[in-house]
């Protein structure tokens, strides 16, 4: 308390301070919404600050990232599932190789026993056994049995890289499964003394009054540079336009208004994008666990193989080793199917931007194919089971 004066000072706790801040930015986003609303800002930087160049870099970044999970992902998918069972050493890898053999015997017991039980059912019908060619014929099975067991392993080998020129003619290319071509580098200047002036500025509305001050004033510049790609803001702005120059200056918006709405503010377009690119990322990271699952999958038919290509000895078992042979087929032609999915996906956003008015339903359209597209790829292996005649 100053007693000289009569006035009472309160101090206030490092909490009360934070608890004030917050309300006082709770209530500039209200009212600045608000003046948004009554106060278009019509092709030009926001109270925030952000361009229409910082949406489309913000767009650019976000595709390009999504870009690089998914050829990481498709990169692991060529990856021979031989080749890592192959890699392991020590313990673990004499434990698999172990399994391997022991696999092995017991197909070969496998089919033993079902080669008998067919001899046997076959021996009654005497028409059959009076026949030396009926005999010969299944001494000469016998021995192709025992020759197809022992080399399971081979032969499934074989089936895999016949059946993956599929997906090497889909993945082999460096292809972007976003589009994020047509990338250019434009550089923005602004003037220094604006710069100066807002970050010396003691509080931030006045630095945002100073930052208005000097639009137009000054000589002295910065460069900033954005890079861009073209065809990834097409894929959310189909009528973005661009600017012919590469260099251009903050106070002219050269980059323009990419929509028809009065209202386009670009913070609120970048939080607006906000869940459209975490569904992206976390679907190319679903990819990521779909081709990590199919290498499990593959490893496991890979070493336990022999056991149902052993039901091939008899005539009433030989449905077992079909089914996995389809099942081993689908497994392998996966990755070509998701590959597909994102080839039609495109082919749907494209169809959508050309064909839809507004931009809050073309947004609501390109989340739904998102999700679509999400649910695809999980259910990527029930339809490569039935495109095989599996499932």
């Amino acid at each position: 308390m100053n007693a000289e004066k009569g006035v009472t000072t309160k101090l206030l706790s490092p909490k009360e301070k934070l608890r004030r801040f917050h309300r006082h930015i709770f209530i500039f986003i209200i009212v600045a919404g608000v003046m948004n609303i009554f106060f278009p800002l019509v092709a030009h930087a926001d109270i925030f600050n952000n361009d229409v160049q910082d949406v489309y870099a913000t767009i650019t970044e976000n595709v390009d990232e999504t870009n690089d999970i998914l050829k990481s992902a498709f990169k692991f998918t060529q990856v021979s599932p031989y080749a890592i069972i192959n890699s392991v050493g020590g313990n673990a890898g004499e434990v698999g190789l172990a399994i391997r053999q022991a696999t092995k015997d017991l197909a070969l017991i496998v089919s033993v026993l079902l080669l008998m039980i067919e001899f046997f059912r076959k021996t009654t019908n005497f028409e059959w056994s009076s026949k030396w060619e009926n005999i010969l014929i299944f001494l000469v099975k016998l021995i192709v049995v025992k020759q197809v067991v022992q080399n399971a392993d081979l032969i499934i080998e074989y089936i895999y890289k016949g059946v993956y020129t599929i997906n090497r003619a889909a993945t082999n290319s460096n292809m972007d499964f976003l589009p994020s071509g047509n990338k250019v580098t434009y550089s923005v200047s602004i003037e220094e003394s604006l710069l100066q002036d807002v970050v010396q500025a003691d509080h931030w509305y006045q630095g945002w009054i100073k930052f208005w001050e000097h639009v137009g004033a000054g000589e002295t510049r910065r460069a900033f540079t954005y890079t861009i790609s073209q065809d990834a803001v097409k894929l959310f702005y189909p009528n973005a336009v661009f600017p012919s120059s590469t260099e251009v200056m903050f106070e002219d918006h050269a980059f323009g208004n990419p929509t028809s709405s009065l209202t386009f503010n670009p913070t609120i377009e970048i939080i607006l994008w906000q869940p459209y690119f975490l569904a992206m990322k976390a679907i190319a990271y679903m990819i990521f666990v779909v081709t990590i699952g199919r290498i499990f999958e593959l490893a496991v038919y890979t070493i336990f193989a022999p056991l149902p290509i052993a039901t091939f000895a008899s005539d009433t078992t030989h449905d077992v080793a079909k089914s996995f042979i389809k099942n081993y087929i689908a497994t392998v032609i996966q990755i070509a199917v998701i590959v597909v999915m994102f080839i039609v996906y495109l082919a749907v956003m494209k169809y959508f931007a050309n064909h839809t008015s507004g931009l809050s339903s073309l947004k609501l359209i390109q989340f739904i194919a998102l999700i679509s597209l999400g649910l695809g790829v999980m259910k990527s292996g029930s339809w490569s089971k039935k495109i095989c005649g599996a499932a």
